[in-house]
C-alpha cells in the first residue's frame, strides 16, 4: 500500500503539471477534480497524525460552479451580442482558468506534503 500512495501523490502532481502546461478543456478539469477529491478523501480517512491531517484539510477543492461577479456583466453582454454559443464558450474557459489557479495550489500542497506523507506511510 505504501508504494501505491507514494505513486498517487507523485501522479497527481504530474497530472497537475500537465494541465497547467497545456490547454485543458472542462472535461479534463472534471477528471482531475474527481481524482483529487478521491485522493484527498482517502488520505484524510487513513492518516491519524493531527499535524498532517490539518495540512491535508487545507487542500483546496476545485469549485466549477462558482461564479466570479466581476465577469457577470461581461458574460451577459457577450451572450447578448454574440449569441449563446460564444457566451457559453467564454463561461467554460472562465471556469477552466479559475480551476487552473486551484490546481496550482493543489500541486504545491501535495509537493509540500510529499515528505510528510512518505514518512507517515513508511
Amino acid at each position: 500500500m505504501n508504494n501505491n500512495i507514494h505513486r498517487q501523490i507523485k501522479d497527481i502532481q504530474v497530472q497537475a503539471d500537465r494541465l497547467l502546461n497545456t490547454k485543458p478543456n472542462l472535461e479534463d478539469i472534471k477528471q482531475f477534480k474527481q481524482y483529487a477529491d478521491e485522493l484527498k478523501t482517502f488520505l484524510i480517512s487513513n492518516v491519524n497524525d493531527d499535524f498532517i491531517l490539518n495540512y491535508l484539510n487545507e487542500l483546496p477543492d476545485i469549485d466549477l460552479d462558482r461564479k466570479k461577479s466581476n465577469n457577470s456583466i461581461l458574460l451577459i453582454l457577450l451572450s447578448f451580442f454574440s449569441g449563446s454559443p460564444l457566451g457559453a464558450s467564454y463561461r467554460e474557459q472562465d471556469k477552466v482558468d479559475q480551476a487552473l489557479e486551484t490546481i496550482k495550489e493543489i500541486r504545491n500542497k501535495y509537493s509540500s506534503s510529499e515528505f510528510m506523507l512518505k514518512n507517515y506511510f513508511s
